[in-house]
């Protein structure tokens, strides 16, 4: 019974090392603590919003996607925004604005096209967001992009 118990000794943490290693096979780097996306809707760049309704189409907000997660708002009638984060799911993507301790608000996909993706918050509102060719996410800015359009 004795040496039942010295060789379990042995065994169970040999046992739960192993489990643990095997469990971290397939990290690479650091990439493991990055969260991998089934669907990306948007990408680092900058996308402007407007309202579905062609009717309504008016340019003033912008998002600036730093990579696939985060990033900012723009207005250009202010100029101010809000920071974000977002996760990127199976036809949504839940933003987080303004900080960690802010409610979610998700953005429900309705339809994806080269040009742009479609979708409404919770408001319902229909909303384009159209990614601007060529536009740096890095220096960006809302206010100088309306003058040079106007």
């Amino acid at each position: 019974m004795h040496k039942t118990a010295k060789l379990l000794t042995i065994i169970m943490p040999v046992t739960i090392l192993i489990c643990l290693l095997a469990g971290c096979a397939n990290i690479k780097g650091n990439n493991f603590l990055k969260q991998k996306y089934t669907h990306v809707y948007f990408q680092k760049g900058v996308y402007e919003t407007f309202s579905a309704d062609e009717q309504n189409k008016k340019t003033n907000y912008f998002y600036i996607f730093n990579d696939e997660n985060s990033g900012h708002t723009e207005d250009s009638e202010q100029g101010i925004g809000l920071p974000f984060s977002c996760v990127q799911m199976s036809n949504s993507v839940k933003f987080k604005f303004g900080g960690a301790y802010e409610p979610d608000e998700v953005f429900n996909i309705k339809s994806v096209q080269k040009e742009f993706v479609e979708g409404s918050f919770d408001d319902g509102i229909l909303i384009r967001f159209a990614p601007i060719p060529n536009a740096n996410p890095d220096t960006f800015d809302a206010l100088e992009y309306i003058k040079k359009e106007n």
